[in-house]
């Protein structure tokens, strides 16, 4: 029987790579977004809201409803809320959590029975270099990524006896349009209206320079990890995030020191 993967934040970027990868690896792939309508790849595609915890149940019990086994689930699905931490809603950043942070979750609680029955099973988190070490300008965005790494890392242990694999997976700068979504989240009024300049810019370095990796690139890896019988636990993508990490073992005043002349 063919594997089954759930793949969530399909409709574009790494999330409709990923899925479009898996198709061609002989995965059954089901592909989800708030908006079903927008998604392409997949055997099958449906509407996932992962804020809700009963849509999660329902897109978990229907596969395993026609398959009878859940193999891997991908939670890519994500919010680019970005912006210095004075000027972003204490709202909106619950919102930003509830999709980063606790979609993750809501879709864990929902497979983690399935797979815990059948033994096996590979939850991939899609995290963020920015989930190690955290930069102004996307202060939420790195706390919420940050949250995503302390669930997955205490996951893995409590999983590990039921065959469970949990893997982060974190991106360096992809091209994605996500620098879009950082943009239009910025408030380019005083006083912040200079950092918010310094911080498109650098998003964009990031995700449209020669220091982006392609959504492809990071699907190569979100599949590596899901066919492997030992996957390691964190997977860097791309050739940012491994100045980045180490960036997060410098002492704090010299990496200050540093990110204030980037900013």
């Amino acid at each position: 029987m063919e594997p089954t993967v759930l793949v969530t934040g399909a409709a574009s970027g790494i999330g409709d790579a990923t899925a479009r990868l898996f198709d061609r690896r002989g995965w059954r792939v089901y592909a989800t977004d708030l908006d079903a309508d927008e998604v392409d790849a997949g055997d099958v595609s449906f509407s996932l809201d992962v804020t809700k915890q009963g849509d999660a149940n329902k897109a978990v019990d229907r596969i395993a409803d026609d398959t009878r086994r859940l193999d891997c689930i991908v939670n890519n699905a994500g919010d680019p809320l970005a912006g210095a931490v004075e000027t972003i809603d204490v709202e909106d950043a619950r919102d930003q959590f509830d999709v980063n942070l606790h979609g993750p979750h809501r879709l864990v609680r929902s497979a983690l029975p399935y797979m815990r029955e059948q033994g096996d099973g590979t939850i991939v988190n899609m995290s963020s270099v920015l989930g190690r070490v955290s930069l102004p300008g996307v202060g939420t965005y790195c706390a919420s990524k940050s949250a995503v790494e302390a669930l997955s890392d205490a996951l893995r242990v409590e999983v590990a006896p039921f065959g469970v694999d949990v893997v982060l997976v974190e991106p360096g700068g992809v091209e994605t349009g996500f620098e879009e979504g950082v943009e239009e989240s910025l408030d380019t009024d005083e006083p912040y209206a200079e950092l918010h300049d310094r911080l498109k810019e650098r998003a964009n370095d990031l995700m449209s320079g020669t220091l982006a990796s392609s959504p492809e690139d990071v699907a190569e890896t979100v599949v590596e990890a899901a066919e492997a019988d030992d996957p390691d636990a964190r997977y860097t993508v791309g050739p940012a995030s491994k100045p980045l990490v180490a960036s997060g073992y410098l002492p704090s005043k010299v990496r200050d020191m540093a990110l204030r002349r980037l900013f």
